[in-house]
């Protein structure tokens, strides 16, 4: 696999975290940028606004003439500043009554304030100066009187400057936290590494779980379930291995005998002789074929495989109804009675479970298939089904189970020691493990010398 095509858990996180911060840093530096300045205009602005409202309050008009009162005392005040300087002007029909001539009444940036007030900034006499302009009164020809206080901008980009200042260590807090999470990032990617590193150094060749003494907690649900899945590939490994061994040496001995056959058959002279060794060669072939089919049905019931499997709702009483014509024929060469009951609750005449009717179908005819085998001629073999919980019975009256085979008729090559004609022993095991895959329940219900009664029991619907 191309590791360039892939992605990486700690550029993604290194790209959600940190480009976002950096991206929170700039913002933020020009928010403090625009909102010191913004403050700074208002805080000096009214310092303006105050001085020409001060101003304009000496302003008088007196026998019809424009008087403005003021002293050189309260000019010095007015116009005395450590940083920058300061200019003022009264201007009447556009004519400058006393001040600085020329003051700029237009200019960027205008802020306007309480009606007749607003500040702007502007060019004066070479300098950049803001200036703050308001009416001499509210009627009359005072009205059309204006009032303007200009100033340079010294203490302003310095007051700018501070504020900056003061906003500046909440960038370079925000700063370390993304140089704290980047770090963060790489110590929390850190053991997802060290697990796929232990990872490939040992489950890779042992399929052995890897420990997780030292994993972090968030990081165990992950930890476990690839343990699991490695639980689960040793099942499957295992169950394989056992089942090609099983199936190598369950086949060994028909193939042995059929390699006998032939040689039997080379050596024989007459036709009736031939014909002889021919059908115990065909009886062997056919049980082969019957053990390789059902060593294909354990391969197929695997847990695994099983939960792929597409269950549908299936009649039990039309299953076992199909099932039984299927053995009818069989049942009537040994003169036993196939009969099939069926106590659906309520008066209904069906059963329905949730089932993969094909798996179901070959367990109940393994159980329908064991039955006729062990009836005795002109005998009755008795296919029960009933609803309240949904079960299925298939029950001869043979003469039963020994108890010395009960615990393990359910195992793997095991043949009971009533066993007659020929089997693989795999026919109740495939029941056991099909049932086992419907989430079921197969037991043995009789007693010794009343036959034998085998019954699955599936899980009460859902309501």
């Amino acid at each position: 696999m191309n590791d360039t095509s892939s992605r990486w858990l700690q550029r993604d996180l290194w790209r959600r975290l940190v480009f976002p911060g950096l991206g929170l840093v700039l913002i933020g530096a020009v928010l403090s940028y625009h909102g010191a300045h913004y403050l700074i205009d208002r805080v000096f602005d009214r310092w303006l606004l105050d001085s020409a409202h001060s101003l304009a309050q000496q302003v008088r008009l007196v026998d019809g003439r424009l008087q403005v009162r003021l002293e050189q005392q309260a000019m010095d005040m007015l116009t005395y500043d450590a940083s920058d300087r300061i200019y003022f002007s009264v201007v009447h029909a556009g004519m400058t009554v006393i001040g600085s001539e020329g003051l700029p009444v237009q200019g960027s940036h205008v802020q306007a304030y309480e009606p007749g007030e607003s500040a702007m900034y502007g060019v004066y006499r070479g300098d950049a100066v803001r200036v703050a302009w308001v009416t001499a009164g509210t009627s009359g020809e005072l009205a059309t009187v204006r009032v303007g206080v200009a100033e340079t901008l010294l203490k302003r980009k310095k007051a700018v400057q501070d504020l900056i200042l003061l906003f500046s260590p909440l960038s370079l807090l925000l700063l370390a936290a993304i140089f704290l999470a980047v770090r963060g990032v790489r110590r929390t990617v850190t053991p997802l590494a060290l697990m796929a590193k232990r990872w490939n150094a040992q489950a890779n060749t042992s399929l052995q779980e890897i420990s997780t003494e030292d994993v972090p907690r968030e990081l165990l649900p992950f930890a476990h379930a690839l343990n699991g899945m490695l639980a689960r590939v040793r099942a499957i490994l295992d169950r394989e291995q056992r089942l090609s061994a099983t199936a190598a040496h369950q086949l060994r001995t028909p193939l042995t005998a059929l390699q006998l056959g032939l040689a039997r058959a080379q050596e024989t002279g007459d036709l009736e002789s031939m014909r002889s060794v021919l059908k115990d060669m065909s009886n062997i072939t056919q049980r082969t074929a019957r053990l390789v089919q059902q060593l294909l049905l354990l391969g197929r019931l695997d847990p695994e495989i099983a939960l792929s499997t597409s269950f549908a709702d299936v009649d039990l009483v039309q299953l076992a109804q199909e099932v039984g014509e299927l053995y009818q024929e069989v049942a009537a060469e040994k003169n036993v009675r196939l009969e099939l009951i069926a106590e659906a609750h309520g008066g209904a005449d069906q059963v329905f479970v949730r089932a993969q009717a094909d798996l179901l179908a070959e367990a109940l005819g393994n159980l329908v298939d064991n039955a006729v085998r062990y009836a005795p001629v002109g005998g009755h073999v008795l296919i029960t089904v009933t609803g309240e919980p949904p079960a299925i019975a298939v029950q001869d009256d043979g003469a039963g189970v020994p108890p010395e085979d009960r615990g393990r008729i359910f195992e793997r090559f095991t043949r009971g020691s009533q066993s007659q004609g020929v089997g693989s022993g795999l026919g109740l095991t495939i029941v056991r493990e099909i049932v086992e895959l419907h989430r079921a329940e197969v037991c043995l219900a009789s007693a010794v010398g009343d036959g034998a009664l085998f019954k699955i029991t599936f899980p009460a619907p859902a309501r």
